[in-house]
């Protein structure tokens, strides 16, 4: 989608945004790798990555499914350009915005979306399109942060901000705590609902969160909403708990997961 009326990436598709999903891909493998080896179904001819990024995630769904085939589908020029740096037999990627119809891939018997509907105004109308790529008795796994906090101040801070911005945005950092009311209207049936509690490690969080930083002040709300000197010194703050200052509150992390099936 492009105008006036597109969703807004405030993590951007710049080198450093990039990287953030390398860590990203490495933070949360094990959680996403369970959610499609749970549910994945028994037989995967093709399987879809929706907002597949540089492909971190395209790949994990492609080795745990054992799917035929993958399609990852993005927007983003950028990052499909990295993702076909290192082909793979089976793995092939389209650039497409994921809320535009159709969605040119052929119907699939698993599709993926992980921390993508948090990027999108309308995540039910989001899962009522992606309805029309799955196969009869395909699958839609989704994944998203139900909730992220941490009595640390600068993490808590964090995430105060980045919430805002993204409201501002008509987005929802926690929108995995409302997955259950987007299938209404979808044709798509609840094989799975559920949240999974995660402790993830600091340092690397408090990495994540840096890189992501570094990008969205840029953002020209966040320039409005928010004191760039504040911005600084979390930046500073983010950065001594990335490189392993000890004594940090830790981080507690809901995933909402949501499974549904075409019937």
């Amino acid at each position: 989608m492009s105008g006036p009326d597109a969703d807004v990436y405030t993590f951007g598709d710049s080198p450093v945004a990039a990287a953030r999903l390398a860590l990203l891909a490495e933070v949360f493998e094990g959680s996403t790798r369970d959610l499609i080896a749970r549910w994945a179904p028994a037989r995967v001819d093709r399987a879809v990555d929706l907002g597949c990024g540089p492909g971190h995630t395209t790949g994990l769904l492609h080795r745990v499914s054992g799917a035929e085939t993958t399609i990852g589908v993005d927007r983003s020029a950028e990052y499909l350009e990295l993702a076909r740096r290192d082909p793979v037999p089976g793995v092939s990627f389209v650039g497409h915005d994921v809320t535009v119809d159709p969605i040119p891939v052929p119907p699939a018997d698993l599709v993926l979306a992980r921390f993508l509907l948090t990027h999108l105004g309308d995540p039910a109308g989001a899962v009522r399109l992606w309805a029309s790529t799955l196969a009869p008795g395909g699958r839609l796994l989704l994944q998203e942060t139900a909730r992220l906090v941490s009595r640390e101040p600068a993490l808590g801070r964090y995430y105060e901000l980045v919430g805002e911005l993204q409201h501002q945005h008509g987005q929802a950092l926690d929108v995995g705590a409302r997955l259950t009311g987007l299938p209404a209207r979808s044709g798509l049936t609840v094989v799975h609902s559920g949240l999974r509690p995660l402790s993830p490690p600091i340092a690397s969080m408090a990495a994540l969160h840096v890189l992501n930083l570094r990008t969205w002040r840029h953002d020209p709300l966040a320039r409005g909403l928010f004191d760039p000197d504040e911005l600084d010194g979390l930046d500073d703050a983010l950065s001594e708990i990335a490189a392993g200052r000890e004594g940090c509150a830790p981080i507690e992390q809901d995933l909402g997961e949501l499974v549904l099936e075409a019937r």
